[in-house]
């Protein structure tokens, strides 16, 4: 039944279509009249008879293509488009390109819906063509296409691309999905890069690519996060801690990413007492359960066991945490026994169960969950939007 509610909406546009095209066209009316007026009152029979599909057909050929009638056209293929019915929403809009009545600015829309139309079935080496072509060719259509062009690029990674659609967009009329400005999109575009070249160990244009990064946007915490784990493999810690030490300014969510590398710099360079101290800083300032668990971590390696859990314990009665707690358990087990023990065990079971069950990071836009951190959500293709949990289950 929603099928005929929607294909009834169309009839009522098609009805007013039909009736313009009969207008547009009496002196020809000897010629076409009753052809379409016979596919018209098909169309109108398969809707009643609850054959939608047909019903597309017959008013397909029963409505002539022209200025009056283009939006009728352009629905029904953007109608046929979002309800997977891609096929024949090529096959609308690649009529409406064959057709000669139709000024420049409703071939470039047309083109622009039947790239469309193309993204959506996988067909991306003919929707780049088309929007390249509606780049050069048409100054309405030109942000839309660029817009598409890049999707299309972040899909076949062709990051050098991507980078260059997005600098030829008008910041001005860009609205993107995350919020993103275009240079952060571009700096997102570069990191990629860059950790496409540290996986095949090419330090030096990974080095490059960051650079960049950094230039499109300075407060790029993930540029500044592969900065770091670029100059750890090189054994320059003291350079990496100048690019870890940014991170909390420039998006304290991502903090939490930094904190094993930040202790490994440290210990490096031989300087615990100032890793202890710089972790405090940051837990008064940006209090998170994983900097709770990394300082009592510290705690029990400087001091012991029960530093460590009193630490925690007074930690959890400010911020209540599943994380915390099962870390506290931990550090009573091995000092406790008979009756005492077998309930500790028990209770970090069950505490192992919840925490395995609850994921760690949470896009902002779709709701995507898992538990490793995305930058572009695979949900809703946003840059940026997955982040940490917060919480009695997160951080």
């Amino acid at each position: 039944m929603d099928a005929l509610v929607l294909f009834a909406a169309l009839f009522v546009s098609v009805a007013v279509g039909f009736a313009l095209g009969r207008l547009s066209r009496r002196h020809l009316q000897s010629q076409y009249p009753k052809d379409y007026a016979l596919n018209y009152y098909k169309g109108l029979s398969y809707l009643f008879n609850e054959q939608p599909d047909s019903a597309i057909d017959a008013f397909i050929g029963s409505l002539e293509v022209n200025s009056d009638t283009l939006e009728t056209h352009l629905a029904l293929g953007n109608m046929l488009r979002r309800r997977g019915e891609v096929t024949k929403a090529i096959k609308i809009h690649q009529n409406l390109l064959a057709r000669p009545g139709l000024n420049t600015r409703q071939q470039h829309e047309s083109q622009l819906e039947l790239a469309r139309d193309y993204i959506k079935s996988g067909l991306l080496d003919r929707a780049e063509a088309l929007l390249l072509e509606l780049v050069k060719i048409s100054s309405a259509y030109k942000q839309a296409a660029l817009e598409h062009l890049i999707e299309i690029y972040q899909d076949e990674n062709e990051w050098d691309n991507a980078i260059s659609a997005a600098s030829q967009l008008d910041g001005k009329h860009y609205r993107p999905k995350s919020g993103l400005g275009l240079k952060q999109l571009q700096a997102h575009f570069a990191c990629e890069q860059a950790q496409e070249d540290m996986a095949q160990r090419n330090f030096s244009k990974a080095r490059t690519h960051l650079q960049e990064a950094l230039g499109f946007d300075s407060d790029s915490a993930r540029a500044s996060l592969l900065f770091a784990r670029l100059e750890i493999h090189q054994s320059r810690f003291r350079e990496a801690l100048d690019h870890l030490h940014k991170i909390p300014q420039q998006d304290a969510d991502y903090l939490i990413e930094a904190l094993d590398m930040i202790c490994e710099c440290y210990e490096k360079i031989g300087e615990p007492k100032a890793l202890q101290k710089y972790l405090r800083s940051l837990l008064a300032e940006y209090p998170s359960n994983s900097l709770v668990i990394k300082i009592a971590e510290r705690l029990r390696w400087l001091e012991n066991d029960y530093v460590a859990a009193d630490f925690i314990a007074e930690q959890l009665k400010q911020r209540p945490s599943i994380r915390t707690l099962n870390r506290l358990v931990e550090l009573h087990l091995p000092h406790s026994e008979g009756r005492a023990k077998e309930n500790l065990q028990l209770l970090k079971q069950l505490v192992d169960r919840v925490i395995e069950e609850k994921p760690s990071y949470c896009c902002n836009k779709c709701g995507f969950t898992g538990n490793s951190l995305h930058w572009l959500c695979p949900g809703c293709k946003t840059w940026g939007s997955v982040r940490p949990i917060r919480g009695v289950a997160g951080e």
